[in-house]
């Protein structure tokens, strides 16, 4: 038996079949076929108020969760509004399934009402966009373009919907979307499918692995993002070979705060004790990186002693920054297995004792026991942490003892300013028991304050922790760095009085003043629903150690800062 549909009833349903309970979004003329058939559906929209928002809602379930999510869009502005949220997403790797509206094919290129040439626009920034222009194309296309979006590399991935293509009418069996769904035990095998994998390619990296890793007196591993799945059995491995870790931005939650191979965060705001080793260490095993700047310092500079080993699942990234000696183009779960059995003999005795050295220089900071007790008042439960971007980023990184990769979730390769609260909209629409904890600046929050309707409209369980020094922090410690203090652009000469924000919006809002103790701050948190609690401090704070730009990652800047 078959049965006609049009093709945006048949992309709703296939997104059904994907368990996708929730879709952000904004309307507008030239993607209404596909919102007439969302509102036939089970499927929640989530009305954002710009589509900046509405991609970065989609990325707060595809973070936390690890599945492709989706966005809806209009033609025109509504493409180019959703830009910064899908580069942002590409960079970081996160699976998100596009459908922007179009012009109808016989408007193709005439410059109609709200046409932008999207594919041209943002093939560089998704692993693939297609233009549907048949309707049959579509039952292919779908299916392709959500494998590519969660496999692999994961990244975003575009559909772009002529309005009169989503009417057309096709012919599909009627047990299409009758597929059961796997089990998370199913899942799981799925996973670990590979790691048999003993082909000569491999046997020859591991043996070479071994004599490197035997032969190396200062072994040290770097890992990033495209490791963070495997933390539980990455953490076995390094426990019991003694191996000391440093992990960049996106790769922190991968071992515990207090686990004495965890050296911290490495790179322009890591610790000392991170970047020391990164400049004497004679065996890098870098894994799931792609030695960005960042991370890396002056690249010229980096790890110039140490024979290096990058295991990635993308062949473009291995050597396209630094040459290495020994690589794996494969996913970490394919190769730790035959790591963790291994019986490696390593002799890093007197590098473990320098490590101790180090964790000696002092990296004391006031922002660092305002953030502990934070933690204290946290209540119990699952919980999320999220950053927008700046020196209230920074400072979590360096401080916040985050339990598990999960909890913790940024905008890395991007920094992009305005992603963390509409990313905890779609963190806590996906852990709805969960307490989801945005850690933002005075200047970030303004890039989507217009998502605070959004948060009360869904009224979740969302903490917005201002963090308010009347600055763009991190550009004025530049400029005081670097520029003689020349402070043009970096402070805001009008400031919002969010406690009335807050009440035009029906949030929440709280100041802490966090120098009398925890005992306020409790009971905002103890509340459930949406708050802003606001947290003022001087903007003569800045983010150490540093290293400045062009050197090595050795060459930080320490600074006292007196309360």
């Amino acid at each position: 038996m078959r049965e006609q549909i049009t093709v945006s009833q048949y992309i709703i349903r296939f997104l059904e079949s994907k368990g996708i309970q929730w879709i952000p979004g904004v309307p507008g003329g030239t993607i209404l076929p596909l919102y007439e058939s969302l509102a036939e559906s089970n499927i929640e929209h989530v009305l954002a108020r710009h589509e900046q928002g509405a991609g970065f809602i989609a990325q707060g379930r595809a973070r936390s969760t690890g599945e492709v999510s989706a966005v809806f869009v209009s033609s025109g502005p509504g493409v180019a509004n959703l830009i910064t949220a899908i580069a942002d997403a590409q960079r970081d790797s996160i699976p998100i399934l596009v459908f922007s509206g179009q012009v109808p094919l016989a408007l193709t290129g005439t410059d109609a009402f709200q046409e932008l040439p999207t594919a041209t626009i943002v093939s560089p920034l998704v692993k693939k966009v297609y233009k549907i222009e048949k309707p049959n194309q579509i039952i292919e296309t779908l299916e392709e373009a959500y494998h590519l979006s969660g496999s692999g590399k994961m990244g975003p991935v575009w559909i772009d919907l002529p309005k009169d293509i989503q009417t057309e009418m096709i012919e599909i069996p009627n047990d299409l979307f009758s597929i059961d769904r796997p089990t998370e035990e199913q899942l799981m095998e799925t996973k670990d499918i590979g790691n048999d994998d003993t082909d000569e390619s491999l046997d020859l990296f591991l043996r070479e692995f071994k004599s490197l890793l035997e032969r190396s007196k200062f072994p040290l591993l770097y890992l990033g993002g495209g490791a963070k799945h495997e933390y539980l059995r990455l953490r076995d491995f390094v426990s019991h070979f003694q191996i000391p870790a440093v992990t960049t931005l996106m790769g922190l939650g991968i071992f515990e705060k207090e686990d004495p191979m965890n050296l911290g965060l490495m790179g322009m705001h890591g610790t000392v004790v991170a970047n020391e080793a990164l400049g004497v260490c004679d065996l890098l095993i870098a894994i799931g990186v792609r030695f960005d700047d960042r991370a890396t310092g002056a690249i010229q500079k980096f790890c110039n002693y140490a024979t290096i080993i990058h295991i990635d699942i993308d062949a473009k990234e291995i050597g396209k920054n630094k040459s290495v000696h020994l690589s794996l183009q494969k996913d970490i779960s394919a190769i730790l297995p035959f790591l963790i059995e291994e019986d490696f003999s390593i002799q890093n005795t007197k590098a473990l004792e320098q490590i101790e050295v180090w964790r000696q220089i002092p990296e004391q900071h006031p922002m660092k026991n305002i953030l502990l007790d934070f933690v204290s008042a946290m209540p119990e439960g699952e919980h999320y942490i999220l950053t927008d971007v700046g020196q209230h980023q920074m400072w979590v990184a360096q401080y916040f003892p985050f339990l598990t990769p999960k909890s913790w979730i940024t905008s890395g390769g991007q920094g992009t300013m305005g992603f963390g609260l509409p990313t905890s909209i779609g963190v806590a629409l996906s852990h709805k028991e969960a307490n989801v904890y945005c850690f933002s600046g005075d200047g970030s929050i303004m890039m989507n304050l217009q998502e605070l309707s959004t948060l009360k409209e869904q009224n979740l369980n969302v903490k917005v922790i201002l963090i308010n020094n009347e600055h763009l922090g991190l550009v004025k410690q530049q400029q005081d760095l670097f520029y003689g203090s020349k402070h043009s652009g970096s402070k805001f000469h009008f400031h919002p009085d969010f406690s009335l924000l807050c009440q035009s919006f029906g949030i929440g809002y709280s100041e802490w003043d966090w120098s009398l103790g925890i005992e306020g701050l409790q009971k905002v948190l103890d509340r459930k629903g949406p708050a802003i609690i606001e947290v003022r401090i001087p903007s003569s704070w800045g983010v150490y150690p540093f290293v400045p730009g062009g050197k090595s990652n050795q060459e930080y800047v320490l600074d006292k800062v007196t309360m």
